[in-house]
């Protein structure tokens, strides 16, 4: 018997979790959607959540890319526990060099990929798999202001990767020839998000879940962030964006 959802995966590793992903591909074309020729692409796929959660309501071939070795085995243990393994996989790879041919997908997902790596190189490597005509779907943390106190921006960014704005990243997408067909606000799954790593997730890192013991280390990082988030007015400058765009 297959295991239950909530012991695949018993926390969301992205914010909003499968909800989201799911109301990003709702507003792609129906016969798009429906289409079994079609292909998506999940950048961030993680250990599979979103990915398995997304086979329910895109009938073509789905493909997750994570760059972490214990993820990607967690996720292709979930897809086949789903009998899945015909039309979703998951594959190690980095977004910012796939080896997949040009113009493959119809539709692309970035989740968590602009604050975890370069946009400009994650967006060419993007436009480079995703065809044309294509949908370009991502969230994402944002600022929600231009001027962030330093023992903020300290939390997110580094000296060689900076965090975008709503008005930074639309502006990135107008000049890289997208059309932006809605640009959200989702700030709100924030607060559920970190809530998580100072109950559940904890006691999983504490008990040593078998196969997520990475656990422990994201209770680690997770800690700081939290705290400036929640106790030291973060939330006023840590947003949350996404973004449906078609090429």
């Amino acid at each position: 018997m297959s295991e239950s959802s909530a012991q695949l995966f018993p926390v969301h590793l992205t914010p909003g979790g499968p909800k989201l992903s799911r109301a990003l591909v709702a507003q792609i074309p129906p016969e798009l959607r429906s289409d079994p020729d079609a292909e998506l692409l999940l950048m961030g796929c993680r250990l599979g959540e979103n990915l398995i959660a997304l086979a329910e309501h895109f009938a073509g071939r789905l493909i997750g890319i994570e760059e972490d070795a214990e993820s990607i085995f967690h996720a292709k243990m979930a897809i086949a526990e789903r009998g899945l393994q015909d039309r979703v996989s998951a594959q190690f790879m980095a977004p910012v060099q796939t080896n997949f041919r040009p113009s493959r997908f119809q539709v692309v997902l970035l989740e968590g990929m602009f604050s975890g790596y370069p946009p400009t190189r994650v967006l060419k490597e993007t436009l480079r798999v995703l065809g044309t005509p294509g949908w370009l779907l991502l969230s994402d943390s944002c600022w929600l202001e231009d001027d962030v106190p330093t023992y903020v921006s300290e939390v997110w960014e580094s000296p060689d990767h900076k965090i975008l704005t709503p008005q930074g990243l639309r502006a990135l997408l107008e000049e890289r020839g997208l059309e932006i067909i809605n640009l959200e606000n989702r700030s709100d799954v924030l607060e559920g998000f970190y809530r998580q790593f100072t109950g559940t997730v904890k006691g999983i890192a504490k008990s040593g879940f078998e196969g997520m013991k990475h656990m422990k280390g994201l209770v680690k990082h997770y800690k700081h962030e939290i705290d400036v988030y929640r106790k030291h007015g973060g939330k006023r400058y840590m947003g949350y964006m996404s973004a449906v765009t078609r090429r």
